[in-house]
């Protein structure tokens, strides 16, 4: 343990660019992080507030950590791409983000920067993640994070019209990290991923269900209603 210690602080002081702190952080809880079976695909469920679920695929290709995940909506198109673009309110809805605000704008392409916080056990690491965003209205958003000290993260969303509805789906590529450090900077963003994709979609419904009610109290006789 301290022989891997003392290589981990040899990297971080050689890139200054890392945080010494969050190395020694990720360390001390690196077995917290590193389930059993990581290289292994694998298929698992986040919790929806309409009692059904995200449907969430995982697996390694080579360095890279692939998220696939796929939600059908109790929401129109048109409310979930307002859910998906609201990046100065992501903090009211997303855990674990503590600002976030648009930087700039050029044409279709949007710079959104985010303070987070990876929950790492009983810690958590502050990050200011910068994201680079191409939007395609009512259809997909494309983007790229770049942060201090951990993975790239390349994540797409599409809103798919299906014979119900919508559905949202999900696509994110989490590159390689540090050396040993890799794969539990990898799971970190693994979670912090499926995290924000189970928020927006809670969201979406929420927004949905407003939007229904109201539509259905104007529909309403004002006679019916008293």
């Amino acid at each position: 343990m301290l022989r891997c210690l003392g290589c981990l602080l040899l990297i971080a002081m050689r890139l200054p660019s890392i945080p010494l702190l969050c190395v020694v952080r990720a360390l001390v809880l690196a077995s917290a992080l590193a389930p059993a079976g990581a290289d292994a695909s694998t298929d698992t469920t986040t919790s929806r507030a309409s009692d059904q679920s995200v449907d969430v695929r995982i697996e390694r290709q080579g360095d890279t950590l692939v998220i696939a995940a796929s939600a059908p909506l109790v929401a129109d198109a048109a409310t979930a791409w307002a859910v998906l673009t609201d990046y100065a309110r992501y903090r009211d809805f997303i855990p674990g983000i503590r600002a976030s605000r648009v930087v700039a704008r050029h044409g279709t392409v949007v710079v959104v920067e985010q303070s987070d916080e990876l929950a790492l056990w009983f810690l958590s690491m502050p990050v200011r993640v910068v994201y680079e965003i191409d939007e395609f209205p009512r259809v997909r958003l494309q983007s790229r994070a770049s942060a201090p000290a951990l993975p790239p993260l390349s994540s797409t969303f599409v809103l798919a019209r299906t014979g119900s509805g919508v559905r949202l789906d999900y696509v994110g590529h989490v590159g390689p990290g540090l050396p040993l450090l890799g794969h539990i900077e990898q799971q970190a963003l693994q979670r912090v991923a499926i995290r924000d994709l189970d928020a927006l979609v809670q969201e979406i419904e929420r927004r949905g269900a407003v939007t229904r009610s109201s539509d259905s109290f104007q529909a309403t006789p004002a006679r019916a209603r008293d």
